[in-house]
């Protein structure tokens, strides 16, 4: 329901029950009026007709009091007009088939003066009158008993008893018909109403035309103008027609639009504006990054010919040592057991270092070498118990336990088996060289829904924090001795990364660590890696520290 109807509906409401009270008490207002106007002219009628009857009632002429009821018979008004005498008998009257006749003192007219045991000597205006409902026409009738005194010339003519002995000789009882005074009022009693519909229907026109043009159509304007603006039309403005409320409600509506037209433009301007600093920025990182990934890589290359050099340079400046020291033996020919003996030696160490440095070479090109993948749905758990057995002699001689949690049921995985054999080989012997002392190496394999999970547990030595953030970077090694040259976790991670997989690592200071590889059973679609760290030569492990 809209807010116009509503305001129209209760100002109806309101007007229909003001003007319905106001009809109400002016239609009783109305009938009141005129039955007092009936009471007095019925009053001044008794009035008059006593006067009239006076004079013949003294001289006792008969004939001239029916002559003037026979007058009052004619007259528009009356219904009757009756002289009782002190029994109740109709003396006089203006029907004459009344005329002698007996009322009951029991009668209404009667009741007046003899409704107590004894007559009443006086009677008020009020109670002599009565409302009584005519026989013959069915109408209402106003009635009004007059006593008729005695006097002391009623006596004289000797028709009536002294002053003394009555003091009421009769009753004159006038009766007058309201059928034209209700006539009347029913005839004003529709005019009020028909007034007061039609002053309700005009009052309710000019308001519903006041209420559609000042309420209803600037409302139904703000309506529409919030519609535009949620639609995103920020250029709708409001008539403004009045100078009230509603006008000052539309200047502001528009002056909100106003100021949302300028503020959307302005952050137009501004995306635009920040859309081409934010182009023009990211080009910038995009060439800053590119020149960074240049001189990372240049710094990594320099790096990692500085590290290969100073692992190549120790082994081979203790070669060339060792040759130089036997050359000098051998150019003096004075070989004596002893010297062979020394000469032995000495060449055993250049034989080590020879090896040395040949196993940074292979290493090296583990790390760098690649060559196409062959991958394939393999058992995984086979591979590792492959694994297991190559570093079998390892275990025994370092005095480690097993212990192996694998299900019986074969474990598929899509991989190249040499690569990931490879990759678990160097864990394995991580593992193993965190344990001179031996300990304890727990090796599980465990199938899950889309991968295959494989965890690697020693009781070791652990890794420090400040260790685990570097362990899979190339020639990092935490191997106290100079032991390893710190690339086997190198190519682990490159193996384990290549077949789309990842590897974890927990480890807590002398408690030992636990590497958790997981592999998808199949390759993802988008697999693009066609090449792999090739499976030849020896994989020496590598111990980060644990």
């Amino acid at each position: 329901m809209s807010l116009g109807l509503k305001l129209y509906i209760s100002l109806f409401l309101v007007m229909f029950i003001g003007l319905s009270v106001f009809t109400v008490l002016t239609i009783t207002d109305q009938k009141q009026d005129m039955l007092q106007l009936v009471r007095q002219s019925a009053i001044r009628t008794t009035e008059l007709i006593e006067s009239s009857i006076h004079y013949s009632m003294l001289i006792n002429r008969k004939e001239d009091i029916d002559q003037i009821f026979k007058n009052f018979e004619t007259m528009s008004g009356f219904e009757v007009i009756r002289i009782y005498d002190k029994t109740g008998r109709i003396i006089f009257t203006t029907r004459p088939d009344e005329k002698d006749g007996q009322v009951a003192i029991t009668s209404r007219a009667c009741q007046v003066c003899h409704q107590a045991t004894k007559p009443l000597k006086s009677v008020g205006t009020t109670q002599r009158q009565r409302i009584v409902r005519a026989a013959e026409g069915g109408h209402d009738v106003l009635a009004l008993t007059q006593p008729i005194n005695n006097e002391p010339s009623c006596a004289i003519v000797g028709c009536h008893v002294s002053l003394e002995e009555r003091t009421v000789l009769g009753v004159l009882d006038v009766q007058m018909s309201l059928e034209t005074v209700y006539a009347n009022l029913a005839r004003n009693q529709r005019q009020t109403v028909i007034v007061s519909v039609i002053l309700v229907l005009i009052v309710l026109t000019v308001v519903g035309v006041l209420i559609y043009s000042l309420i209803l159509v600037p409302v139904r304007t703000l309506s529409q103008g919030t519609k535009a603006i949620a639609k995103g039309d920020l250029s709708y403005k409001i008539p403004i027609r009045s100078a009230d409320e509603i006008g000052e409600l539309a200047s502001s509506f528009n002056r909100m639009t106003e100021e949302l037209r300028k503020a959307h433009d302005e952050i137009t301007e501004w995306s635009a504006t920040l859309q081409e600093k934010v182009d023009q920025k990211t080009e910038e990182l995009q060439q800053i990054q590119t020149h960074l990934a240049q001189v990372e890589k240049m710094a990594s290359l320099g790096k990692l010919a500085a590290t290969v050099a100073h692992e190549l340079n120790n082994p081979l400046e203790g070669i060339l040592t060792y040759t130089r020291l036997t050359r000098k033996r051998l150019a003096e020919r004075r070989i004596t057991p002893e010297l062979l003996s020394s000469i032995e030696g000495d060449l055993s160490i250049v034989c080590e270092e020879t090896l040395r440095s040949g196993s940074i070479v292979k290493n090296l090109l583990l790390f760098s070498k690649r060559e196409m993948r062959e991958f394939a749905s393999r058992d995984v758990k086979h591979i590792v118990e492959h694994g297991l057995q190559l570093v079998q002699h390892h275990l025994e001689l370092n005095e480690i336990t097993l212990v192996t949690v694998f299900s019986d049921e074969p474990i598929e995985a899509v991989c190249d088996r040499n690569q990931l054999q490879q990759a678990l080989l160097a864990l394995f012997m991580n593992a193993v060289e965190a344990m001179p002392q031996g300990g304890h190496l727990t090796v599980g394999v465990l199938e899950l829904k889309d991968s295959v999970r494989i965890s690697i547990q020693d009781t070791g030595c652990g890794i420090p924090t400040e260790f685990l953030a570097h362990i899979f970077e190339p020639f990092y090694s935490g191997k106290k001795g100079g032991r390893g040259v710190g690339l086997g976790l190198s190519v682990a991670y490159g193996i384990i990364e290549a077949h789309s997989g990842r590897i974890e690592v927990e480890s807590t200071v002398n408690q030992g660590s636990t590497f958790t590889v997981e592999i998808p059973k199949r390759l993802p679609a988008d697999n693009s890696a066609a090449e792999s760290i090739s499976a030849s030569g020896q994989i020496e492990g590598d111990r980060r520290g644990s």
